[in-house]
C-alpha cells in the first residue's frame, strides 16, 4: 500500500523520481550553456536570438495540460518512458541541422521533452509521496547535480570536441531518465498502491488526444487566490531562467568567457540552489509559504538583471551562488503548494497548468528582451527588465500584505 501521510517513503521510489526530475531537468542545464554557444556560432540577429530561446517553450504551452491530465489518467511514468526517450535523441540532430530553420524545430522538440520531464517528476511527487513539501526539497536538490556536475562537463565538452561531442553528452546524460523511469514501480490508476504486479493500464488512442474537458478543469483551478499567486510567482522564476539560457550567456560571450568557464558559474548556481533548497522547511517555521516564495523568486530575478554590472569572474560567481540558491529556495513551496491545492485528481493537471504559465513567461522573456536588445542595446535591456519584473513583484506583495491569510500558506 501507499505510504500514509507521516510514513516515509521508501528509497528505491524516491531514487526513481527524483532520478527523472535529475536528469530530465539535465537537458535545460546542458542547453543553457551548448545550445546559446551553438547558435552564437551563426550570427543571428538579437531578435532572432532571442525567438530561438521562446521557440523551445511553444509545445508545453499547447500541451502541458494534456500532458499532465494524461499523468492523471494513464500515471505519470508512462508518460515519461515516451518523453524521456524524445529527450534522448533529439540532442543528436543538432549537429547535422542544414540552417538554424531547421534548429528551431528542433528547440521545439527539445522544449517539449525538458518541460513535460520537469512536470513529470514533479506530479510524481504528489503520485507516490503525497505531495510533501520535504519531498519536493529533495528533489530540487538532487536536481542540482545536472547544474553542478553535467553543465560543466558540458563546457568542457564543447571546448575539446565542439558541437558533437556537448550534444552527445547531453544524449547520453538525458538517457539515463530512460533507466530511472524504468526502475518506479506501477502506480495502477486511481489507486495509491505502488504494486508492481499492478495489472497494466490501457492506453487507447482516445487516451491519448487532448480533451477540452481537461482544459476546462485546469483552468477552474485558478478561482484559488493562492493558486493564482503560485501560477504567477512560478512564471516569473521561469522570466530569469530564460534569461539565464538565452541573453546571460550571450553577455558573458562578449566578455570572452569560454564554455569551461560558464559551465562552472552554472556549478556555483547548483551549490547555492541545494543547499537553500533544504532549508525551505525550516524557514517555513518563521515565515509563511508564499511569502518565501515572493521575495526568494524577487530576488533571484534581481541578481540576474544586475549582471552587466558585474565586472569581474569572481563576482558572476557569487550573483549565480546567491540566485540559484534564491530560486531553490522558493522551488519546493511552489511544487508542494500546487499539487496541494489540486487534489489527487488533478496533480497532473496543475503541475500542467503552471507548466502552461511557465511557458508563456518562457516564450515572452527572451523574445521581449530581444525586441528591447535592438532598440536599447544589450546591457539596457538587462536594467528594463529588472524594473519591469519589480513593479509586478510589487504589486504581488501589497496584495498578499492586505491577505495575511494567503501569505501563510504552505505545510510540512
Amino acid at each position: 500500500m501507499s505510504p500514509t501521510e507521516h510514513e516515509e517513503v521508501p528509497w528505491r521510489i524516491q531514487a526513481g523520481v527524483y532520478g527523472v526530475g535529475l536528469f530530465s531537468t539535465s537537458i535545460f542545464y546542458i542547453g543553457s550553456v551548448i545550445i546559446p554557444l551553438y547558435v552564437y556560432t551563426m550570427n543571428p540577429s538579437p531578435l532572432l536570438f532571442g525567438l530561438m530561446f521562446s521557440l523551445p517553450h511553444v509545445l508545453p504551452l499547447v500541451l502541458s495540460i494534456h500532458g499532465g491530465a494524461m499523468m492523471d489518467r494513464l500515471g505519470a511514468r508512462q508518460v515519461m518512458l515516451a518523453i524521456t526517450t524524445l529527450g534522448a535523441v533529439v540532442p543528436l540532430l543538432y549537429p547535422v541541422a542544414p540552417s538554424i530553420w531547421a534548429l528551431m524545430v528542433l528547440q521545439m522538440l527539445l522544449g517539449l521533452s525538458e518541460s513535460l520531464g520537469w512536470l513529470g517528476a514533479q506530479t510524481m511527487i504528489g503520485q507516490y509521496m503525497q505531495g510533501r513539501t520535504v519531498y519536493a526539497g529533495r528533489l530540487s536538490a538532487v536536481i542540482r547535480i545536472s547544474q553542478l556536475v553535467a553543465s560543466p562537463l558540458a563546457g568542457i565538452a564543447w571546448d575539446l570536441a565542439g558541437p558533437w561531442g556537448a550534444f552527445t553528452l547531453m544524449s547520453v546524460w538525458a538517457s539515463c531518465a530512460i533507466v530511472c523511469a524504468l526502475w518506479l514501480p506501477a502506480l495502477p490508476l486511481g489507486k495509491g498502491e505502488h504494486d508492481a504486479t499492478a495489472p497494466r493500464v490501457q492506453i487507447r488512442m482516445r487516451d491519448l488526444m487532448p480533451r477540452l474537458a481537461d482544459y476546462i478543469t485546469a483552468f477552474q483551478l485558478l478561482r484559488s487566490p493562492a493558486v493564482v499567486l503560485i501560477v504567477l510567482l512560478g512564471a516569473m522564476m521561469h522570466v530569469g531562467n530564460a534569461m539565464q539560457g538565452s541573453f546571460y550567456v550571450a553577455w558573458l560571450t562578449e566578455m570572452r568567457i569560454t564554455g569551461t568557464s560558464i559551465g562552472l558559474l552554472s556549478a556555483a548556481g547548483a551549490i547555492g540552489a541545494a543547499l537553500f533548497s533544504l532549508l525551505t522547511t525550516h524557514l517555513m517555521r518563521y515565515m509563511g509559504g508564499l511569502w518565501i516564495a515572493l521575495l526568494s523568486i524577487w530576488a533571484g530575478l534581481l541578481l540576474i538583471c544586475i549582471t552587466p554590472l558585474l565586472g569581474s569572474y569572481f563576482l558572476l560567481q557569487v550573483a549565480m551562488f546567491l540566485r540559484s540558491g534564491a530560486n531553490g529556495l522558493a522551488q519546493p513551496l511552489i511544487i508542494s503548494l500546487v499539487l496541494r491545492g489540486a487534489g489527487r485528481a488533478n496533480q497532473g493537471k496543475a503541475v500542467g497548468l503552471r507548466g502552461t504559465a511557465n511557458r508563456i513567461a518562457s516564450i515572452i522573456a527572451p523574445l521581449g528582451m530581444g525586441v528591447i536588445a535592438e532598440i536599447a542595446g544589450l546591457e539596457a535591456s538587462f536594467y528594463i527588465v529588472g524594473v519591469a519584473i519589480s513593479v509586478i513583484l510589487a504589486a504581488v506583495a501589497m496584495y498578499l500584505w492586505r491577505r495575511p491569510e494567503l501569505g501563510q500558506a504552505g505545510e510540512d
